[in-house]
């Protein structure tokens, strides 16, 4: 940091009227040392702030989660730094409320620039919705830091706002247009991302519950139920399990998907699959359990498809 940037950390740590936390996790990637070195120098500066240091080299980038909303990619100086700092004082005087209009889960993504003059105002519009409301959750990347990121997104200029892949701005955000687009989504047409969110937050039953109020089976969901992440798919499992119990035949949507995708997965997912199918109940299904108990040479799965052949022909 810069003398001056010092100062503002400085500034920041007498603001501060309780301690709090920020999580560096690192990985792999070149940009995980420098975004090391601020965390460590700005703990070290303002002793109001308590690091967290932890790795998953299984993250696309490394990341300072101010909250457990709030996510930073990058090394936030320059320009970047104001707004951050603001942010880590608001976190430490807030009280979550709730933006009624938003109940489903959001995933917004904001590509920034530590050289760009107009990112600080779009940071400052956009964060505030993340402090008061728990289903929106902010993903900050510095573009420059991550072209890769960049790249995938189709960043063209920065400020980029992105909602779930869907709608982006860029410069600026009405914030009335963004909460309104947010709470009439439908929840339906929810993405993987966000649905994974919902998961890995603990609200499995949540989404088992919109699903059930929906009378529909989201089609993102069957992606979780794939998903290579084993903690992922166990979520997943359990809110289909939640709606075969509350619903019956509503959980059978995804019998069908489920066994067109079925030979293009590994053994171990192929296994959660089968168990799947079996508490989905589906008599749809049993042709297809029958080959795969006749056929397959891995044992495990013979028996997995022998007891969901069992759940569904004993109901």
């Amino acid at each position: 940091m810069t003398p001056d940037e010092q100062q503002q950390v400085r500034m920041l740590n007498d603001k501060l009227e309780n301690e709090i936390s920020i999580r560096l996790i690192g990985n792999a990637h070149e940009a995980s040392n420098a975004m090391a070195a601020f965390c460590e120098e700005l703990a070290t500066l303002a002793s109001g702030i308590r690091l967290i240091r932890e790795k998953d080299d299984e993250r696309q980038a490394p990341v300072i989660e101010v909250t457990e909303s709030i996510a930073y990619s990058g090394v936030p100086t320059g320009t970047e730094l104001a707004p951050f700092m603001e942010l880590l004082s608001t976190v430490g005087r807030t009280d979550t409320a709730s933006l009624s209009a938003i109940t489903a889960p959001a995933i917004l993504t904001l590509y920034v620039s530590s050289m760009c003059p107009h990112c600080p105002a779009m940071v400052r519009q956009v964060y505030p919705l993340c402090l008061e409301n728990r289903n929106l959750k902010l993903s900050i990347i510095d573009g420059p830091a991550f072209p890769e990121l960049a790249e995938a997104d189709n960043i063209k200029s920065l400020p980029t706002l992105i909602l779930d892949n869907d709608f982006r701005w860029t410069a600026l955000v009405d914030v009335d247009e963004l909460v309104q687009i947010i709470g009439s989504r439908n929840p339906a047409e929810l993405g993987v991302a966000s649905l994974k969110g919902m998961i890995q937050d603990g609200n499995a039953y949540d989404l088992s519950e919109m699903m059930v109020s929906e009378k529909k089976i989201f089609p993102a969901f069957v992606e979780l139920l794939v998903h290579p992440e084993f903690s992922v798919r166990l979520g997943a499992m359990a809110a289909i399990e939640d709606v075969a119990e509350r619903a019956g035949s509503l959980a059978g949507q995804v019998v069908v998907p489920l066994m067109d995708l079925f030979d293009h997965l590994d053994d171990q997912i192929k296994g959660d699959i089968l168990y799947v199918i079996g508490v989905c109940g589906d008599k749809r299904a049993v042709s297809f359990l029958e080959s795969v108990a006749t056929v397959t040479q891995n044992e495990e799965l013979r028996e997995a498809a022998e007891d969901a052949l069992g759940a569904i022909t004993t109901r």
